[in-house]
């Protein structure tokens, strides 16, 4: 016999400090470590901010908020609302207003707030937000009613998950996991730092180490894990949420509100010995992988002023003539070179499948860098007599000109021919043979031979 064990889901408390102000995020570290006497997770989405992971039935939420007010109250003498929904999203517009929504009622209390709401999530702008609005599109409820696809098409990718987040989608729980090693970077000094001004120094290429890590294998990370060493042997961390598309610099800035909070705690203690509290490891660990395109990364990497423009005219072009005006191309599997590329409709389908490994008979690298022209040629042999690609895999004489577009342009050297037998046991059978020649002009081509007839396939740099 068999049993189902159903988990218990997680809710999501989202704290907001009421008057916070301060200048330096150093000053936000004591609010945490008052937290941290009450849950053994805190999640700073930004300073003055924090989210806390709640387990669904276990207790009075109502009584821990009032329990959590008092003692942020008590300890530090700061005032904060609190707010409790199942996503994340919901948690942070309740908390505005210091409200907790009943379990599974994220949608109805999401669906009746300003379409202006939407900026919460990072993914939608002031901008997008008033268009929608002129639009007719006043509020939550109203946009997460668009059809998906309208809305990628006119808004983008990022639109579309805002779009699922307005809806009480993508609510991703609160739960600390740990990172895979691989991804982890970590910095161990010769010299422990023991100033802010150390270790910031060292966070910044520790941050760009991490990007490029992610980078490689085409992933970003919506929360990252900073852990300090000290040579006492105490451990710091605490969890970050990020803006997937965060640059090196912004990530080692977390990394400074984080050490000035701790070491400026540890330099005001009485511990004669400062090498005890100088930082021996600084690590970094991220967590809520997504892809890159999930995470509007755009086109090309990491967005700047001309990639914001260029996305913004690719979905001009898209709003205009259909989402399928704008394609994306990418290598996939296949012999001949029609086959060897796919393409997809930008931000609405999904990527074609990479090469998933070697297809016996594909035309080798390098390719050429221009295809699908296929002008109809003739190869000449130097008498002026048409060269056929024979069944044995031979021609029937040397090339000596290539005729194309009137005019005759002798044939400096050649390759092949290649013969290709494709699919000889279905109706799609073909056979065709293909021929590198370079020509007097200084352009170079790739020719295929099929039932009689040449064309120019492709062109070489």
């Amino acid at each position: 016999m068999s049993v189902r064990v159903r988990r218990a889901g997680s809710r999501v408390l989202v704290m907001r400090l009421v008057d916070w102000e301060a200048e330096e995020s150093a000053a936000f570290e004591p609010v945490l470590d008052a937290l941290d006497m009450l849950t053994p997770y805190v999640e700073v989405l930004e300073p003055g901010v924090v989210a806390v992971p709640l387990r669904r039935g276990a207790g009075d939420e109502a009584a821990f908020c009032e329990t959590l007010i008092d003692t942020v109250s008590g300890l530090v003498d700061q005032d904060c609302l609190t707010g409790v929904a199942d996503g994340l999203f919901a948690a942070v517009l309740a908390a505005r207003e210091g409200r907790i929504v009943p379990a599974g009622r994220d949608a109805a209390f999401l669906a009746r707030r300003d379409i202006r709401d939407l900026q919460a999530t990072g993914l939608v702008d002031a901008e997008t937000c008033e268009t929608l609005r002129h639009l007719g599109i006043d509020t939550l409820g109203a946009f997460r009613d668009l059809p998906g696809q309208a809305v990628a098409e006119r808004f983008g990718a990022n639109a579309r998950r805002a779009q699922l987040l307005a809806a009480g989608q993508l609510a991703r729980p609160l739960v600390p996991r740990p990172a895979a090693p691989e991804l982890t970077v970590t910095d161990t000094p010769e010299t422990p730092y023991a100033t802010v001004e150390q270790a910031v120094f060292a966070a910044r290429p520790l941050a760009e180490r991490l990007l490029s890590v992610l980078d490689g294998r085409n992933l970003a990370c919506t929360r990252v894990t900073i852990t300090a060493r000290t040579g006492s042997g105490m451990e710091r961390r605490r969890t970050w949420q990020l803006d997937p598309a965060i640059g090196a610099a912004e990530l080692a800035r977390r990394v400074r509100w984080q050490l000035e909070g701790w070491l400026s705690g540890s330099a005001a203690s009485e511990t004669v010995d400062e090498t005890a509290h100088a930082v021996t490891v600084l690590e970094l660990a991220p967590g809520g992988l997504i892809g890159l395109v999930a995470a509007g990364r755009g086109l090309w990497g990491d967005k700047g002023a001309q990639d914001v423009k260029a996305e913004a005219a690719l979905r001009h072009a898209q709003s205009r003539f259909g989402p399928d005006a704008v394609q994306i191309a990418a290598a996939t599997d296949g012999r001949d070179l029609p086959e060897r590329f796919g393409s997809a409709a930008w931000e609405v389908e999904h990527a074609p499948p990479p090469p998933s490994g070697p297809w016996p008979g594909t035309l080798p690298d390098p390719l050429p860098s221009l295809i699908g022209t296929d002008e109809q040629v003739a190869v000449l042999d130097a008498a002026g007599t048409p060269v056929q690609a024979l069944a044995r895999g031979d021609l029937s004489a040397a090339p000596a000109l290539v005729a194309l577009g009137g005019k005759r342009i002798p044939v400096v050297a050649w390759a092949g021919p290649w013969p290709v037998s494709e699919r000889w046991w279905s109706p799609a059978a073909r056979r065709y043979a293909r021929l590198q020649v370079e020509l007097a002009d200084g352009r170079a081509a790739l020719l295929v031979c099929e039932g009689g007839q040449w064309k120019a396939v492709g062109w070489y740099d």
